[in-house]
């Protein structure tokens, strides 16, 4: 009976793989499942998905499919072999590094390294729309606002909720300097903003330049009893935000199922900001004139 276990090195618990390991071992478990062959994927117990390879019993299984990534003599991978020495062993869209290695597999489809025509890397294979992306820009904490801040409990249960929920994300710095100490601009952030679905900011400007570039935002006040993302938030009649003490997954999930909700709000009222913003303007140039 074909029993197959899907390893890589995402598999271990001693290596940090890759999305792209994954999305091969993805890959090659799809297409067991479509040929109907009984199968489980091994993940290190880190990943908290799957089977745990440093605890399962290889006797079940008939069949050792390993994927992605170098073959080469390496303790993790002799091991693994060792284990599965019952087993028949092949190896899928890897980079053949030493032959040797590689003569340990009954059959091996190499993405590079043997004497054959490259072939495509397995994470190439298409998908289908994915889950929402949204772009998280956190406030640092504000000393001044003193025991009142919530500045990082805030931020680690946004990053939890993306985390858990699978998201798409990416974070927005607003910093003038990157961290290698060269110039960011305005028009940077606002063009990166834009790609997300919805942004997802503790930051007063991360509210306003998402709202400025048409993107809905989930406004995180991180001060106890608000301040100023709370404040601006209402001068703009902007209705998502949650409190420093609201901020949980099932709020976020209602926030985020509020933004993308087709007919919900996404841009504030412009024609009262224009007004607001004209009042200063006018009462500025008038002092000055």
């Amino acid at each position: 009976m074909t029993r197959v276990l899907v390893a890589g090195w995402f598999s271990f618990t001693e290596v940090i793989a890759t999305v792209g390991d994954e999305r091969a071992a993805q890959v090659v478990g799809g297409w067991l499942s479509s040929a109907g062959i009984d199968h489980d994927l091994a993940y290190a117990d880190y990943l908290h998905r799957g089977v745990d390879l440093a605890q399962m019993d290889p006797a079940p299984y008939s069949h050792l499919v390993w994927v992605c990534g170098p073959v080469m003599a390496n303790e993790l991978l002799d091991g693994l072999l060792d284990r599965f020495a019952h087993a028949c062993r092949y190896a899928v869209g890897v980079s053949v590094v030493e032959p040797a290695a590689a003569a340990r597999f009954d059959a091996v489809w190499s993405r590079d390294g043997q004497d054959t025509a490259p072939r495509p890397d397995l994470a190439i294979h298409p998908v289908q729309e994915g889950p929402a992306v949204v772009a998280t820009v956190f406030a640092p904490v504000q000393p001044e606002y003193g025991d009142r801040g919530r500045h990082l409990e805030v931020q680690r249960a946004v990053e939890e909720w993306v985390a858990d929920r699978g998201l798409g994300s990416f974070d927005v710095a607003t910093d003038l300097l990157t961290r290698a100490g060269l110039p960011r601009r305005v028009d940077q952030v606002q063009a990166t903003l834009g790609r997300a679905d919805v942004v997802v900011s503790s930051r007063l400007h991360g509210l306003v330049l998402g709202l400025g570039r048409g993107r809905p935002v989930i406004a995180l006040d991180p001060v106890l009893g608000g301040a100023k993302v709370t404040a601006q938030a209402h001068a703009l009649g902007w209705p998502v935000l949650l409190g420093a003490d609201e901020v949980d997954a099932a709020a976020l999930d209602a926030a985020l199922d509020r933004c993308l909700w087709p007919g919900s709000p996404v841009l504030p009222d412009w024609s009262g900001v224009a007004r607001a913003l004209a009042g200063q303007r006018e009462e500025l140039v008038a002092r000055l004139t």
